[in-house]
C-alpha cells in the first residue's frame, strides 16, 4: 500500500480554501486589474492545482481506494466520507499493478523443476580373484587372526596411503556377514566369492537387512603369521588392495575361523567392506508436498487475478474500478510473495536431492 501523508487531508483542505479564496480575488478585482496580471495569476492558481493540489489528491484518493478496500479505512469515519465526496471521479493509476505484474512468474510450471534423485548402484559389489596362501613351509596351524587386529591394519594402510584419516567404522552386521561366508566356505568346501548355492556376500547383505549404496568382499585362506601379514597379503594383490584403499568404503566387518579345507587345516578370513544406504539422506517427501500445495494455491491467486483483469474491461463505475484495480493489486502482492516463497522452497529441495545424488555415487 502506498505509504499515506499524514498531514494529507489538512493540507487538502487548506488548499482547497486557498483555490476558493485565490478564485474570488481573480473575480473581484477583474474590473481594475490588467488582463496579462490576471492572466499570469491565473496559470499559477491553475499550476498549484495541478503539481499541488493534484499530487496531494492522488496521494489521497489512492489512500482512500487501497484502504477501504483492504478494511483498514471504515465508512464511518472522517476520512472516508471526504473520500466518498471529492475520490468520486478519481481513476486510480494502475502503473503500480502492472509493475507488480511484471514481476509475477509468468508460468510455475516452467519455474519450478525438482531435481530427479539417482537409483544407487545396489549391485555394486567389488570381488576380486580369490587369494589363497598355503606356502609349501607354512606353520601346520598358522597364528591366530584377530579380526580387530585386521582392522587396525587395514586402516592403518588407508591413512598411509591417503596422508589423511578415513578409518572404516566396524559394523557389526557386516560382521555377522563375513562370518555366514566364512562357513559356508568351510561347510560346503570352496573358497570362492558365490557359493555352490548361487549365495554371495551381495545376496547376504540383502537377507540380513543391509542396504548399502556399495559393497566389496576380500577374503584369504591359508596359515599366516599373524593379522598384519594378512593384511600385508591382501596389499600385495591389486584386486584386494583396491578394496581396502577405496574411498566409497566407510564401514567395515571381518571374521576368521580355523578349520579344515580339504584335508587341511587352515584359516578362512572375510573383509566385508560397505557404504550403507542410511548414510545418504534422501529428499524431504513432505517438503516437496508442501511445494505441491503451494503451487495449487498460487494458480488460484493467478486465475483470480485473469478474471479480474477481465471484469475491469467492462466496469463503467469509477469507484467500483478503483475497488477491483486495488483488489487486484492485493492478490498480485500474495501471488508474488508465494510465487518467492516456492522459489525458496523449491532450492531447498534441489539442494537436498543434489546431496543425496552426490552421497550415492562411487567413484
Amino acid at each position: 500500500m502506498i505509504p499515506f501523508r499524514k498531514n494529507s487531508i489538512k493540507i487538502l483542505i487548506i488548499s482547497l480554501v486557498f483555490l476558493t479564496t485565490a478564485s474570488w480575488s481573480v473575480t473581484a478585482n477583474a474590473s481594475v486589474a490588467s488582463a496579462s496580471v490576471i492572466g499570469d495569476f491565473a496559470n499559477l492558481v491553475n499550476f498549484f492545482n495541478k503539481n499541488v493540489i493534484g499530487q496531494i489528491k492522488n496521494d489521497f484518493c489512492r489512500n482512500y481506494i487501497l484502504g477501504l478496500s483492504g478494511g483498514d479505512w471504515k465508512e464511518n469515519e472522517i476520512r472516508s466520507k471526504i473520500g466518498k465526496r471529492i475520490c468520486t471521479a478519481y481513476s486510480a493509476d494502475l502503473s503500480s499493478a502492472e509493475k507488480i505484474a511484471k514481476e509475477i512468474v509468468d508460468s510455475l510450471n516452467n519455474s519450478v523443476e525438482f531435481s530427479g534423485t539417482e537409483k544407487p548402484g545396489t549391485t555394486t559389489v567389488n570381488n576380486p580373484s580369490p587369494y589363497v596362501y598355503i606356502p609349501e613351509n607354512a606353520p601346520s596351524s598358522g597364528t591366530d587372526l584377530n579380526s580387530g587386529q585386521v582392522i587396525y591394519w587395514t586402516n592403518l594402510e588407508r591413512l598411509n596411503n591417503f596422508g589423511t584419516s578415513l578409518n572404516l567404522k566396524e559394523n557389526n552386521l557386516l560382521k555377522n556377514i563375513a562370518a555366514i561366508r566364512v562357513n559356508d566356505m568351510f561347510s560346503l568346501q570352496y573358497f570362492e566369492h558365490n557359493s555352490p548355492t548361487g549365495d554371495n556376500v551381495s545376496k547376504e547383505a540383502i537377507k540380513n537387512g543391509y542396504q548399502y549404496i556399495t559393497i566389496g568382499e576380500n577374503i584369504a585362506l591359508g596359515n599366516f603369521g599373524g593379522s598384519k601379514e594378512l593384511v600385508d597379503a591382501w596389499m600385495n594383490s591389486p584386486g584386494h588392495r583396491a578394496n581396502i584403499l577405496n574411498k566409497n568404503y566407510t564401514e567395515i566387518g571381518v571374521y576368521a575361523s580355523q578349520g579344515v579345507y580339504r584335508g587341511q587345516d587352515v584359516w578362512i578370513a572375510a573383509q566385508i567392506f560397505g557404504k550403507p544406504m542410511a548414510g545418504c539422506r534422501e529428499p524431504d517427501i513432505s517438503l516437496r508436498d508442501k511445494i505441491s500445495k503451494y503451487k495449487v494455491s498460487a494458480e488460484s491467486l493467478m486465475n483470480s487475478i485473469k478474471k479480474i483483469d477481465e471484469e475491469l474491461k467492462v466496469i463503467t463505475s469509477t469507484q467500483e474500478y478503483n475497488l477491483k484495480v486495488a483488489e487486484r493489486n492485493t492478490i498480485a502482492g500474495l501471488y508474488n510473495n508465494l510465487a518467492a516463497e516456492i522459489k525458496v522452497l523449491v532450492a531447498e529441495y534441489n539442494k537436498q536431492a543434489s546431496d543425496y545424488n552426490n552421497c550415492i555415487k562411487t567413484f
